[in-house]
């Protein structure tokens, strides 16, 4: 499988302050990738460095020409008097590819409320609308900064049909939680994530059941 992201001996420092140390790490085509780690690891700074949001200060992440990344990182920033139809239409690179829009909403059951006014929804309906966003242009890596939160057992059963389905059309995922049983059956991989460095690479993450107890202590 052709390596999209490598990051390589990665340090970031805010304010003096040691937020990422010495991070290696790399995504490959196709595969879902879970970041796991204790509120404060710095997931959420990890992510935000791979999309370019925060300059690093040590270490550099490699792209493979050409590799496209979309991201939902925190909380999804829309537009209040917009419906959710209307920000699709608007982020779409093709305007004409109605069909992608469709399909996205199909996929993620908005029917319902994809052409009200954003100002309404609530936290699961804004978060559906940014995992949409993030997937509307068919990206080749997918970042998802705890994109379960806020969603209703439908609704993350509607995610992780829909991450597979685009695992399958070769998307490359990124998916932070800090709760090991929200990943469980979805991902290929996962990395923990302590105080800014990684301690564990699981490449065989059916493993989590029977070492979960042993996992999360590492993390305490």
């Amino acid at each position: 499988m052709d390596k999209l992201i490598n990051v390589k001996n990665m340090s970031i420092t805010f304010k003096r302050k040691q937020a990422l140390e010495k991070v290696n790490c790399e995504l490959v085509q196709g595969e879902v990738v879970g970041l796991v780690g204790p509120n404060g690891a710095g997931k959420t700074t990890l992510m935000k460095a791979l999309v370019g949001f925060v300059p690093i200060s040590k270490g550099e992440i490699q792209q493979a020409r050409g590799t496209t990344i979309d991201a939902l990182i925190e909380q999804p920033g829309l537009y209040p008097f917009l419906s959710g139809w209307d920000h699709l239409q608007l982020f779409v690179e093709d305007q004409q590819n109605i069909a992608a829009i469709d399909g996205l909403i199909s996929l993620l059951d908005m029917n319902e409320f994809i052409g009200k006014k954003t100002k309404g929804y609530s936290l699961g309906m804004k978060q559906r609308l940014g995992i949409a966003l993030a997937f509307l242009n068919q990206p080749q890596v997918v970042i998802l900064d705890e994109p379960m939160n806020g969603l209703d057992p439908y609704s993350v059963k509607l995610l992780k049909k829909a991450i597979l389905t685009y695992k399958e059309a070769g998307t490359t995922f990124l998916i932070s939680s800090h709760i090991l049983s929200e990943l469980e059956q979805l991902v290929d991989r996962v990395l923990l994530l302590k105080a800014g460095r990684l301690v564990e690479n699981i490449e065989h993450p059916e493993l989590l059941e029977n070492f979960e107890d042993d996992l999360l202590a590492k993390l305490v």
